[in-house]
């Protein structure tokens, strides 16, 4: 990874990288745009056993509302993790048994944005590779096979309404935005999955799955060449490069404040857990009508310019070194458990930081409490220095996990963002720019309490 600016670009400047074949964690990183529009990258570790491969559609959870052909849809909750049930079902059996007989480990998860898909293995890649494009990319659902599906997930649902560390969460997110589909569960409740149809799974594949609405991202020792040629003639074969549907997310307006100052529930758990959130009032740039118009540079860069000083902000204020996080420590309030984090899309974004407790009420207003305190004084060069060579070791790093720095760099990805500019943008950042996010930020009006408390559900 090389460091500075463009020719002629201030002092400071980070690069903007295009995406094209270049270095990631000083390895080979290739890009090719294949049939469909799909965005390919394989990540060349050399010296390698094991292969990872992941494919990602920009759908998740959030994808609530959107338009096709002049006709505006609106999907129930969970209708984005449903469907990555049914991506399993081939029509003669679940893939699972297939890539288990590859020897494969292959698994999925849906966020609030993404639904990706991705497997592991030293052996059969081009097989298992050949399997995933065709698990992503076609739907053999049946009304037979979801409703089979169906009481699978309300099971899976039922878990985790029963999960104290899903609940204040979700909890949270409810209070923090009053519109956004983010507040969203991504499961969806029993009653929503209950709810969801066949065309309607049928209509979100064909809008979200085409091959201009996903990425793609290998890490091993493999042949760039040889990964896009295969993705290049599956695809083909399986006809599904013609053109790109067209479709547009659909946003309410979200007001800058939270709905609600604190939401508290009861739960049938032995100790109390709490999470503060602070909804972030950057206005952040609107995602993409189509894949055809993807996000600008500039965007992208300034997105991943906030997520970094918000999150060496949030390692300052919360980390485990801070005066903070001792307070709550030494006086019982904050265990293990406990963590803190900025996360944001292209439509969202907030800091967050609780765990268990023994008392849930105290611990989330000491927190808030020594928050007021610290922003007078702001943050000192020197913590900012620290925490930015701590961020800076940890990306180093992750590029000794296969499939950490893959799937980081695939959310980059699917954000317009290309990760390869973090080193340079970490280094750039000031501490007048950490100062002012603390100070726009970290604010009692932007504040939202979730609380879990013993008792009866």
């Amino acid at each position: 990874m090389t460091s500075g600016g463009k020719p002629g670009a201030p002092a400071g400047t980070p690069k903007v990288l295009a995406p094209e074949d270049g270095t990631l964690g000083g390895e080979e990183l290739h890009f090719r745009r294949l049939p469909g529009g799909l965005e390919a990258w394989v990540w060349r570790r050399r010296g390698l056993q094991n292969r990872h491969a992941v494919f990602a559609t920009r759908f998740g959870a959030m994808d609530a509302r959107f338009e096709t052909e002049g006709e505006t849809h609106e999907v129930p909750d969970g209708t984005a993790h449903f469907l990555e049930h049914m991506a399993f079902d081939t029509g003669e059996g679940n893939a699972l048994n297939l890539f288990s007989r590859l020897g494969i480990r292959v698994n999925a998860f849906t966020s609030h944005a993404t639904t990706a898909y991705f497997f592991s293995g030293t052996d059969n890649f081009w097989p298992a590779l050949r399997e995933l494009t065709k698990l992503v990319v076609t739907s053999h659902l049946t009304p037979k096979g979801v409703e089979k599906e169906r009481r699978v997930i309300a099971q899976e649902v039922r878990m985790y309404e029963d999960s104290p560390e899903s609940k204040v969460a979700e909890n949270l997110l409810r209070a923090l935005y009053v519109e956004h589909p983010v507040r969203r569960n991504i499961g969806g409740t029993v009653e929503s999955v209950m709810g969801i149809a066949p065309e309607t799974l049928l209509r979100c594949h064909r809008t979200f799955y085409h091959p201009s609405n996903l990425v793609f991202v290998a890490a091993g020792n493999l042949d760039p060449e040889r990964v896009f040629a295969a993705i290049a003639t599956t695809l083909e074969e399986l006809g599904t490069s013609g053109p790109a549907p067209i479709f547009r997310r659909l946003f309410p307006n979200e007001p800058p404040l939270p709905g609600q100052a604190e939401v508290s529930v009861t739960r049938p758990v032995q100790r109390p857990s709490f999470l503060v959130g602070f909804k972030d009032p950057r206005p952040i740039p609107r995602p993409p009508a189509s894949p055809s118009a993807p996000p600008s540079t500039q965007p992208s860069l300034a997105l991943l310019r906030r997520e970094i000083a918000l999150n060496l902000l949030v390692d300052i204020v919360f980390g485990s070194t801070s005066p903070l996080y001792n307070d709550l420590y030494r006086d019982g309030l904050i265990d293990e458990s406990f963590s803190a984090r900025y996360v944001s899309d292209l439509t969202f974004g907030y800091a967050v930081a609780g765990g268990a407790t023994r008392d849930a009420a105290q611990a989330a207003a000491r927190l808030l409490e020594g928050i007021s305190g610290r922003r007078p004084k702001g943050i000192a060069e020197p913590d900012l220095q620290r925490k930015r060579r701590k961020a800076l070791g940890h990306f180093v790093g992750l590029a000794d996990s296969l499939e950490g720095m893959a799937t980081l760099f695939l959310t980059c990805r699917l954000k317009g963002i290309d990760l390869r500019s973090y080193p340079d943008i970490l280094g750039a950042i000031t501490l007048d720019e950490v100062n002012q996010a603390f100070a726009e930020l970290f604010v009692p009006e932007r504040a939202s309490v979730s609380i879990i408390r013993p008792g009866p559900a």
